[in-house]
């Protein structure tokens, strides 16, 4: 299981018109949800993947995307899944014999980049993805398989699946990891694939170090950031590969559970806090993100 349980108080997105695209694929059409703040012009795409047996509203009523998006002028999309799930090339749990593992996914995001990019909506060189949980899974595919889309990733609360440290053919890129040292539904120190090696997800460790290497980094640094609230019995140290040709960079959340950090409007309540673990209230995670992408194009 890999999910991300959304209080019922989340806070409101920005408002803003949202509209639906719908593309006809094999088995079915496939929908996104679209906030354009582009103003008229090509603009940054950020694409937002949700969680296992999520939506694509939901992710966007929790996150803090849209409210971003209009501060910066950019389209975020927010693609649904089908099923509420995420082909990531992973057979867990009897995926194999799953539907979903005839879904094509990667498919699916370079067809909606190239409409949106046909269109003249984006800026080619600025396309972006972050993705939560089942959502992060579906990241490190793309990474492997479809890099050449995007100038930055970050894939959160999630690890790299262990077939993709031997089989990840793109070409690097700048990527952001967030997870947390006491996650119940990624663990951090890996998990095994049971029956199904192919299944088997590596440690967060394990996971920077292959980005690090894979980005040219000679080393890494490691720094607590600032503590806004000591109540959530969690702390976040940034760890930042140096001398890298492409950034990496990892938020590790000691004490954190299966959350992304955030400020109090997003703060999960019990009893999800109970199953998923403590959330850090220290930074504002998706605020995090758009700081390190906002340099970040394409060559």
């Amino acid at each position: 299981m890999a999910l991300v349980a959304l209080p019922g108080g989340a806070r409101p997105a920005a408002a803003q018109s949202v509209t639906t695209l719908t593309y006809q694929f094999p088995g079915g059409n496939r929908t996104v949800l679209v906030t354009d703040f582009s103003r008229g012009r090509p603009a940054p795409l950020v694409i937002v993947l949700h969680g296992a047996e999520g939506s694509a509203d939901q992710i966007r009523r929790y996150l803090t995307w849209d409210v971003i998006g209009k501060r910066e002028g950019l389209i975020v999309v927010y693609p649904q899944g089908v099923r509420g799930g995420w082909n990531d090339g992973r057979p867990a749990d009897g995926r194999r014999f799953n539907p979903l593992a005839r879904v094509d996914d990667v498919g699916f995001i370079r067809n909606m980049v190239a409409d949106l990019n046909t269109k003249g909506r984006i800026d080619r060189r600025r396309v972006y993805v972050v993705g939560v949980s089942a959502g992060g899974h579906m990241v490190n595919r793309l990474i492997c398989e479809a890099s050449d889309l995007f100038a930055a990733a970050a894939p959160l609360l999630a690890t790299l699946a262990v077939r993709w440290s031997f089989h990840c053919a793109g070409q690097p890129l700048p990527v952001l990891m967030v997870n947390g040292t006491e996650d119940p539904i990624t663990p951090w120190g890996g998990r095994s694939g049971g029956v199904d090696p192919d299944s088997a997800l590596a440690s967060v460790n394990a996971t920077f170090a292959f980005f690090r290497n894979r980005n040219g980094c000679a080393s890494a640094g490691d720094r607590p950031l600032p503590e806004q609230e000591t109540s959530d019995n969690s702390r976040v140290h940034l760890v930042e590969g140096t001398g890298c040709h492409h950034a990496a960079r990892l938020y590790r959340v000691e004490g954190g559970g299966h959350h992304t950090p955030t400020g109090l409007e997003r703060r999960q309540r019990p009893p999800i806090g109970a199953l998923l673990g403590q959330q850090n209230h220290d930074i504002e995670t998706d605020e995090e993100i758009w700081i390190f992408f906002a340099d970040k194009r394409r060559p």
